[in-house]
């Protein structure tokens, strides 16, 4: 049997080197000694400190001159340990997600504070090439009016519509703008940027950000349903944005609900995409958009297309439980209403038909979309690819 190449000793230094970093990026808040590093790895202490000495010298990380041991008691023996976090300034990573009408993207540095954020409308029946034009138009004033050096950019995490293929790179198919199927979206975006780019579907990138930063009780797992123009959903639990065994994101919109339902736009008949927007008799662009109002208004009409939302929903949701048995569910909507009102629907539901396979039902929550949230997620597909 042939023998794998052995790892080399300049392999193990910069393995070494990223986890010592994270482990301070972890630690930026409070700080961390070498000392602690050392007890928490298998390191020997004299690696360890010269890790250390190695990312100062990179501006990397820096000393706190004000710690959490600056309160020990005066005359208490032996040396008070040196606290390291990194430094802000070092590595800036970028987020950006788009669909057919909006463009957001922010810019964080090392520390995660975001330092700038901007959302542009999109105009309809938009060509993919002219989407790629001004996501780096975008990157670019964006670059010169926060005066960033490229060479301080770890990388972009890319939000995309569609289905994305992560292997490929490509966004599988995406029909709301003119172009984009099969497209090498990551590669075209490389090579007019000349830093990485990190690619994933927009819904994955918002579920992660939601489990991360959501404060919701989901107990270690959770599926969102995104319900914007169309629909798609994602699960997420500790290890990750689960995809197919192919590194194929989901593509929920497109789960049949009723096999002789109405037409899809996908060509097949009865998706959860094509029953939600028959219920939605505005047809103004964003699923359910006009029921914001008609529901703080409390029309009785409005609740009962939010039920009959959360039908549908739920036929999914158990063909979902069958598969991930995720312990928390989100549903998060164009507004705070509609959402609330469709998972309260569907936690009521879930409730009320008892399941041999899941004795304990999932709880449900309800958020409004916010691009700040996909920006959020986006950059941390950044720092997972720097610190892999």
């Amino acid at each position: 049997m042939k023998q794998s190449n052995p790892l080399r000793s300049s392999d193990v230094r910069a393995h070494n080197q990223k986890m010592i970093l994270f482990r301070i990026y972890e630690a930026r808040k409070t700080g961390i000694s070498q000392s602690e590093i050392a007890a928490d790895t298998s390191l020997k202490a004299p690696t360890a400190f010269r890790i250390f000495s190695i990312l100062e010298e990179q501006r990397l990380i820096k000393v706190i001159k004000k710690n959490r041991y600056n309160e020990v008691k005066q005359g208490c023996k032996g040396r008070r340990p040196v606290i390291y976090t990194v430094n802000k300034d070092a590595l800036y990573t970028l987020g950006l997600e788009f669909w057919a009408s909006s463009i957001s993207f922010g810019i964080f540095n090392f520390n995660g504070d975001r330092i700038f954020s901007r959302i542009e409308p999109l105009p309809g029946n938009i060509s993919i090439e002219k989407v790629i034009a001004g996501l780096v138009l975008m990157v670019n004033e964006a670059f010169k009016s926060q005066k960033i050096s490229r060479k301080k950019v770890a990388g972009m995490g890319l939000a995309a519509p569609g289905q994305v293929d992560l292997v490929s790179r490509r966004v599988i198919s995406y029909p709301r703008i003119r172009g984009m199927v099969n497209f090498p979206l990551a590669e075209e975006l490389e090579s007019k940027l000349n830093f990485p780019v990190i690619i994933h579907n927009n819904c994955s990138v918002i579920a992660l950000s939601e489990y991360r930063y959501g404060g919701h009780a989901h107990q270690g797992s959770l599926f969102t349903f995104l319900l914007r123009f169309g629909v798609n959903g994602a699960f997420v639990d500790q290890r990750g944005i689960y995809t197919t065994g192919c590194g194929i994101t989901l593509e929920t919109g497109h789960v049949p609900v009723d096999s002789h339902g109405l037409l899809c736009s996908c060509g097949l008949k009865g998706c959860l995409e094509a029953q939600l927007w028959a219920l939605d008799t505005a047809k103004e662009g964003l699923l359910f958009h006009s029921l914001e109002s008609r529901l703080a208004a409390g029309e009785k009409d409005a609740k009962r297309i939010t039920a009959k939302a959360a039908d549908s929903l739920f036929v999914v949701a158990k063909s979902i439980m069958r598969f991930f048995n995720p312990r928390a569910f989100l549903i998060m909507g164009n507004g705070e209403l509609v959402s609330r009102y469709i998972a309260e629907n569907l936690k009521k539901r879930l409730e009320r038909e008892t399941d041999v396979f899941a004795p304990e039902p999932p709880q449900v929550f309800s958020s409004a979309y916010d691009a700040l949230i996909s920006q959020r997620g986006a950059s941390d597909l950044v720092l997972a690819h720097y610190f892999s």
